[in-house]
């Protein structure tokens, strides 16, 4: 073999692939990113004849070459403790919907308990991302998430408390609207109020947003707090049906239930009905999350949660910050309300 012979290479390169379609290496790489809204797209004449050029010579991205190239990943998470539910699964399909658009993938992140956050969170702090929305009440400390923010990753998080500071914050007042979610059952004449907690917010001794708004609800109108009334069971289903019978099947059982996720409620509406008990005449039930589910069960779910769930602000508020890491944080308002429904709607 002569000096001059080049071995050939194992795997084919963009290039390979631009010759045998007949194209720019620019243009490859824009029908392999995925993306749309170029000012001057490819015709779907091209995009077929670089796609079948791919095929033909079984050519595959390097992807982690060309986010070194790039400075990108094209992939942004959802940072969120499980397990999932309607209100974050419509926030991922939604981000989903638009990152195809940019020709960005999407990944969750779920963290079940502070003492695993600091391992998961290696995805992030390594930035194996490009940003992160992180939704409300994560596993996560907020000095983890200031950390973050410092270190340069685009941010957006639902919190009520961080300072937008090098990322942006999306206000829920989640507490506010807990609290006149007990407030309301108490004006019903209810004084035996159950809690359905989340397990993460036990672990943190009392101190969820959640379980603070139930806390202070009774203590403005005189109820002390009575911790047998206290349990979990807003993670999963099973639960929450298990421990409403049990708290039904008590001596002094409580009239109505404030629970931090509409999944828990649900069940705790036919834990009640099978134990021969009305909704809302016997046992008063409201949940957290607004979903839709709640408002097809029967009686109707009351609620706490956002209005609509319409998280465009939210999503354009992640990729602006991706396209501009240095730009000034900003609060972003997503109030949650009480949303009540007749036992007819």
């Amino acid at each position: 073999m002569s000096k001059s012979s080049k071995t050939p290479r194992s795997r084919p390169i963009q290039r390979d692939v631009a010759e045998r379609a007949g194209v720019s290496s620019a243009t490859v790489s824009y029908v392999l990113s995925g993306r749309r809204g170029r000012a001057n797209p490819v015709s779907e004449e091209t995009r077929v004849r670089v796609l079948d050029a791919v095929k033909e010579l079984g050519y595959q991205s390097n992807h982690a070459a060309r986010s070194l190239r790039r400075h990108r990943t094209d992939i942004v998470a959802v940072v969120h403790r499980p397990p999932s539910n309607p209100w974050l699964e419509e926030l991922i399909e939604q981000l989903h919907r638009s990152a195809v658009e940019r020709g960005c993938s999407v990944i969750t992140v779920p963290i079940a308990s502070r003492d695993r956050a600091e391992t998961v969170l290696r995805v992030l702090r390594e930035r194996f991302v490009d940003g992160a929305i992180i939704a409300p009440d994560p596993a996560i400390d907020p000095a983890q998430v200031r950390a973050l923010a410092a270190g340069g990753l685009p941010l957006v998080a639902f919190d009520d408390t961080l300072t937008a500071r090098r990322l942006d914050v999306v206000r829920l007042a989640q507490e506010e609207a807990c609290r006149s979610a007990v407030c309301y059952l108490i004006e019903q004449g209810h004084r035996r109020i159950a809690y359905l907690a989340h397990d993460e917010e036990l672990a943190l001794d009392g101190h969820g947003v959640k379980f603070a708004a139930y806390r202070k609800a009774l203590s403005d109108n005189g109820i002390e707090l009575d911790p047998a009334l206290v349990v979990p069971g807003a993670d999963f289903r099973p639960d929450a049906y298990a421990q409403v019978q049990k708290l039904l099947r008590g001596s002094t059982p409580p009239t109505a239930i404030f629970s931090a996720s509409d999944r828990a409620a649900i069940n705790a509406i036919w834990a009640a009905r099978d134990a021969g008990l009305g909704v809302p005449d016997d046992l008063a039930v409201i949940g957290v999350g607004n979903t839709k589910e709640g408002e097809s069960v029967q009686p109707a779910l009351t609620t706490v949660g956002t209005p609509q769930t319409d998280f465009s602000q939210v999503i354009d508020a992640l990729w602006e910050r991706i396209d501009d890491p240095t730009r000034s944080g900003r609060e972003l308002l997503e109030p949650w309300r009480l949303v009540t429904r007749s036992p007819h709607d």
